[in-house]
């Protein structure tokens, strides 16, 4: 017993003086009192970046840690901002073969936020059950194929949905009626959502995830059902992608195709691989670095460039992306986490 207690002070006492912790303490600070440093119009777009982040690290949880490429991950995202959408403006259905939705009462935007992520994983679990038998790139195959249909719905239910323009939902149905409190709320949506699935994929099921990536044959072979957890885990994606799809609604006041759009899916992918899949803490900062590249930093270095070689800011974040590939395979998170043992092992 004595041995048992000394090893168990000794890895709390290792955990208490893990670098990562301090790091992650330092950049909680940081981000708290970001609004008082940084100008509102910035602070607005940090806090969309946030609500992004999130869409990253919900793509890493069945591509990073199960191994399933799924290429239709913003159809959960359209899924999660339509309907809370709708459910804050169901005058929309009025004259519709949904008529009898008109008369909703009007519902808290936070639960209509919660319904929209579990009408995504309710989607993402039919999809799952259908399509995760499939093998190889199969899957991948049928997922990319998925937003074009649903956008085609946007265009045929365009009274309801909006069509091509989307439509409001007003600035009363805000996350917060300034840009400091929604700031706020999406850093604490960000912050939930991370420990959620830290605590999921450090969990037996987080490792049954592994196992399905890394070999499906013995993972199958050691009484692992493949399929259930394939499913569970496209399911727990869905959820926090349709969760911040919700919130980027409510964040940002307008819906339209873009929640579905390409473009959206290949910044997830980017973010993701470039801060590094199957990690959890990359694809936070490759979706930290990836977003505000996008639409921020790259604009004036596009606008220099672009005076001697013809390249917008999405030609030079497909250049990082190969850049990245070529120099770090395993992301730049892979590289930090070396330093950061590094550090740990001098200061232990």
């Amino acid at each position: 017993m004595r041995v048992n207690t000394t090893k168990m002070r000794n890895l709390q006492t290792r955990d208490a003086k893990d670098p990562r912790i301090f790091v992650a303490i330092i950049i909680l600070i940081l981000a708290f009192v970001a609004p008082f440093f940084v100008p509102g119009a910035f602070i607005y777009l940090i806090g969309l970046t946030y609500l992004f982040i999130i869409l990253a690290i919900s793509w890493d949880v069945i591509v990073g840690y199960t191994g399933q490429v799924n290429l239709g991950h913003t159809v959960f995202v359209g899924i999660g901002a339509y309907t809370t959408a709708l459910l804050q403006v169901p005058s929309r259905f009025e004259g519709s073969f949904l008529s009898f939705m008109a008369g909703i009462p009007p519902l808290p935007i936070f639960l209509t936020i919660l319904i929209g992520g579990l009408m995504a994983a309710f989607v993402g679990f039919v999809i799952g059950v259908i399509t995760l038998r499939l093998k190889g790139y199969y899957f991948a195959l049928v997922t990319a194929v998925l937003p074009l249909v649903f956008i085609q719905f946007l265009y045929v239910w365009s009274d309801i949905l909006g069509g091509e323009e989307g439509f409001s939902v007003g600035l009363e149905k805000a996350l917060a009626p300034d840009p400091t409190g929604r700031y706020y709320i999406a850093l604490f949506l960000l912050v939930i959502s991370i420990a959620i699935l830290y605590i999921i994929l450090r969990s037996s099921i987080g490792y049954k995830f592994r196992a399905i990536r890394d070999d499906e044959v013995l993972a199958e072979s050691v009484g692992i059902d493949i399929v259930r957890y394939k499913v569970l885990s496209f399911v727990i994606s869905s959820f926090f992608a349709g969760l911040a799809g919700a919130a980027i609604i409510h964040y940002r006041i307008t819906i339209g195709p873009d929640v579905f759009d390409i473009p959206l899916m290949l910044l997830i992918i980017l973010a993701t691989v470039i801060g590094g899949l199957g990690t959890l803490f990359g694809p936070v900062l490759g979706g930290f670095l990836i977003f505000l590249a996008k639409n921020w930093w790259l604009k004036g270095v596009a606008e220099h460039i672009g005076e001697f070689l013809p390249l917008n800011d999405e030609a030079i974040l497909y250049i990082i992306l190969i850049i990245v590939a070529i120099r770090a395979p395993h992301g730049i998170w892979s590289y930090l986490k070396k330093l950061i043992e590094m550090v740990r092992v001098k200061s232990g």
